[in-house]
């Protein structure tokens, strides 16, 4: 009872950055591309700012371990981040406002200014984001056992999956009219004014929920091994940074998930541009594809986590995830002719049923990495490497959109096809690189490394 009761408290944050995220990539890259008419590589590289400041993870993760365990280490990170997101999104509906009344009759030269201020908003955002996401994933370190963490991890994606199809039902109900197919631009337009004032509140009250007294229930931190160890205040950054890298396993593994990461998101910024080009589907359609994959993806957590990871191993699992991805994106090519919307949400449910399996993966790997006294860096180095490759993943969709576009003169299908069979080639290219991967050489030697600094901070 304790891991679930502490997973649903935890995941409000997590439900959080689900909504967030179907606003950001579903709604506002939809609104920016087809309604407001902005070139894709421009809104992806936009919209892909949020990923510019990862490195900021590895600060942020140091800075929460340096902090003495009498004090709260992790919670201010996130209560900070929570309230800053609310703030950010807010202001990014309303430059998109701006935008969409700003494009009307006039040149993309008129609206730079706009542009450039929705970049920076986006780097903030990134910002708040690897601040909190950094902290969140080592308080969950720090606040379960090796025993429970797999059971708090199912719980907290899968509110993750829950803050999607909740952002999702979001959109339905506040932009209303602006749904059905057809729907003016005015509508549309008012929808958007009304979700900046309904989601910032959203979002920030689930943030202070999800970390309200977690820290102060108990006087000390636990250890994945119950062992107690004291915060490694006299190591450098740089020289933890160093050892890390020191360690040939480490980087064969941060290539392995930067493939997989990037995979993963390529299609993130053309997935529903693509259904309402080629399919004609409305906003809220297009919107609703995100459930589908959250559906998706909760049944591959699930068959991963319950069965997969503990029959075959993490590695083979990741590759089937590769595989299964494979077919996926294969079925919403071969849906297009045909314009059959049923095989394209079929596609898309298998789509996100790999995504499960691939994400379950690489997170049970990255979580085996961690060492006590140091659970922030190590999480804050590998989410660096999450964020830029999905950050480079979703700026090269709609860079790769653009110029699928330009060698084909335009051809929608043959455009959208090229993104998809770049996708194609790189979950085959992550796939047969998990060959190189040494699991138990890369936890022993992490843990051998990582175990001679905390006697240096002990000493």
């Amino acid at each position: 009872m304790r891991e679930l009761r502490l997973g649903f408290q935890l995941g409000l944050f997590q439900l959080s950055l689900g909504i967030l995220g179907v606003l950001i990539l579903g709604l506002l890259n939809r609104l920016l591309i087809q309604d407001i008419q902005l070139p894709a590589a421009l809104v992806a590289l936009a919209i892909g700012g949020q990923q510019l400041m990862g490195f900021t993870r590895i600060w942020f993760g140091n800075c929460s371990d340096q902090i003495p365990l009498s004090r709260l280490r992790r919670t201010p990170f996130i209560v900070v981040s929570s309230l800053a997101l609310a703030l950010l999104f807010g202001l990014a509906g309303r430059v998109v406002l701006e935008l969409a009344r700003g494009m009307q009759g006039r040149t993309l030269g008129d609206v730079t200014p706009w542009i450039a201020l929705l970049v920076l908003v986006f780097v903030a955002i990134g910002t708040a984001v690897a601040a909190g996401g950094t902290a969140f994933s080592a308080l969950i370190a720090d606040r379960t056992t090796e025993e429970e963490r797999p059971r708090v991890l199912s719980v907290v994606w899968g509110m993750r999956l829950m803050g999607v199809l909740v952002g999702s039902v979001l959109v339905n109900q506040v932009f209303g009219s602006a749904c059905d197919a057809g729907a003016g631009r005015a509508d549309v337009l008012a929808g958007l004014e009304r979700l900046t004032v309904v989601a910032p509140v959203l979002i920030s009250s689930l943030g202070l929920v999800s970390v309200l007294g977690v820290e102060r229930r108990t006087s000390e931190l636990t250890i994945s091994n119950t062992t107690m160890v004291k915060s490694p205040q006299r190591l450098a950054l740089i020289q933890l940074l160093e050892r890390l890298r020191s360690i040939p396993q480490a980087g064969r593994f941060m290539g392995v998930l930067c493939l997989f990461t990037f995979s993963m998101f390529l299609n993130d910024a053309v997935l529903e541009p693509y259904a309402a080009a080629m399919f004609g589907m409305s906003v809220c359609a297009t919107t609703a594809l995100n459930v589908l994959i959250a559906i998706g993806f909760f049944l591959g957590l699930g068959l991963s986590g319950f069965q997969l990871i503990e029959r075959i191993g993490k590695i083979r699992t990741a590759r089937i995830g590769a595989v299964l991805a494979v077919i996926a994106l294969a079925l919403m090519l071969l849906a297009a002719p045909g314009q059959s919307q049923e095989l394209l949400k079929a596609a898309v449910l298998l789509f996100g049923l790999s995504l499960g399996v691939c994400m379950n993966a690489c997170l049970t790997l990255m979580f085996s990495f961690l060492q006590p006294g140091f659970s922030g860096l190590l999480m804050g180095v590998w989410g660096a490497g999450f964020s830029y490759s999905s950050g480079l993943a979703m700026i090269s969709g709609g860079g790769l959109l653009s110029l699928f576009q330009a060698m084909t003169g335009g051809d929608l299908f043959r455009s959208y096809s090229g993104v998809f069979m770049v996708q194609i080639i790189c979950f085959l290219a992550a796939g047969f690189l998990t060959r190189r991967l040494d699991v138990s050489g890369f936890r022993s030697r992490v843990q051998s490394r990582f175990g001679e600094l905390i006697e240096l901070a002990v000493d």
